[in-house]
């Protein structure tokens, strides 16, 4: 069994995320934001061990990726934000990982083709990155991931390539996979193992090798009725305050899906709070982080499926509050990470 953590990249300054966001914006300036909304909340939520490192900084870079080996991470999922013919953002960090050859750990890539927009603002009609799709973006596509395929260190599945595309939703879609996976096999002689997450996905999948995935917490808690009904109150002015789940219905849900989804690779959440970004709109999973891991990871433990791949999300997302690096909150100290140990065991 493999441990494969998300990865975001979002930590150094771009021009694109300057120009919406402010200078200098990072994912940081969000997390730095974050603010107690309800009584209990815990907000901010502080780096222990590497501080707000900046991810364009090749000893930076290394140093938290070799961190990821140190906790019992088999590999980084990282995202990539591809959008048309070259033009692309945030990938300094896969691309160090390529040239310091050094780290000794492995990573794939989890393409999140979509529309990036102002949604953290509450807009989601302003589009700054349009996805869009086409044989020349295909193959420049291709071009660009060769290189990564190429490197011994880059995660494969039945002797395939791993990669995450995390919008099934298209024939535009399914063409360019078709493209990326005939030239990987006309380059390798071997093809790719798409991953998709099923509560995303609308195309058919019978020419490609491929794997189901999970992708909390969206597919757990939206069928709650606790969920429903406050958001319902949040989205007409009723509700000035973030929705709240608890751990007790998130775990439930996550149990119900599980066991009736059995061959669905399974996704640990290392715990979720979004109002660093979205504030009184955001989301809150309340209760304790590695109890909320543990819980997760006796009920994958109850089903006795046996699985190749179990995925975590994520390794820093800190802004949506789903972390497994060390952090603190008003003196308290958490590491999250321990509570993989008993997976890996």
């Amino acid at each position: 069994m493999k441990l494969y953590s998300y990865f975001l990249p979002q930590f150094y300054p771009t021009p694109e995320n300057d120009k919406f966001w402010g200078k200098d914006f990072t994912d940081w300036v969000s997390t730095r934001n974050g603010k107690p909304l309800f009584d209990g909340h815990k907000q901010p939520y502080r780096p222990l061990v590497h501080g707000e490192y900046d991810l364009s900084d090749k000893p930076q870079a290394k140093k938290v990726i070799d961190y990821s080996v140190r906790i019992g991470i088999d590999g980084l999922i990282y995202w990539h934000y591809w959008f048309s013919n070259g033009f692309q953002t945030l990938e300094k960090v896969p691309e160090i990982h390529l040239s310091e050859k050094k780290i000794n750990q492995k990573f794939c890539f989890a393409w999140a083709n979509a529309d990036w927009t102002k949604s953290w603002q509450g807009d989601n009609n302003t589009i700054i990155f349009k996805q869009i799709y086409s044989e020349s973006s295909a193959i420049e596509h291709f071009n660009y991931l060769k290189s990564f395929f190429s490197d011994s260190r880059y995660i494969k599945f039945n002797g395939n390539f791993l990669f995450q595309v995390n919008h099934g939703t298209s024939n535009e879609v399914k063409m360019h996979m078709k493209i990326l996976d005939d030239l990987c096999f006309n380059e390798f002689g071997s093809r790719i193992h798409f991953l998709l997450p099923k509560d995303k996905l609308s195309i058919d999948l019978s020419d490609f090798n491929h794997s189901l995935i999970s992708f909390p917490p969206g597919e757990i808690y939206s069928s709650l009725l606790s969920y429903k009904v406050q958001r319902f109150f949040q989205e007409i002015g009723i509700l000035n305050k973030p929705v709240r789940i608890s751990q007790n219905s998130y775990v439930n849900n996550f149990k119900k899906f599980t066991n009736q989804n059995p061959d669905i690779i399974p996704c640990i959440l290392s715990g979720w709070d979004n109002t660093a970004r979205y504030k009184n709109k955001g989301v809150v999973l309340l209760g304790n982080i590695k109890e909320l891991i543990r819980r997760q990871i006796d009920v994958i433990k109850s089903t006795r499926k046996v699985h190749e791949i179990i995925l975590v999300k994520a390794f820093n997302e800190w802004a949506e509050g789903n972390i497994i690096e060390p952090h603190e909150f008003d003196g308290d100290i958490i590491y999250p990470y321990e509570s993989l140990e008993e997976l890996k065991k």
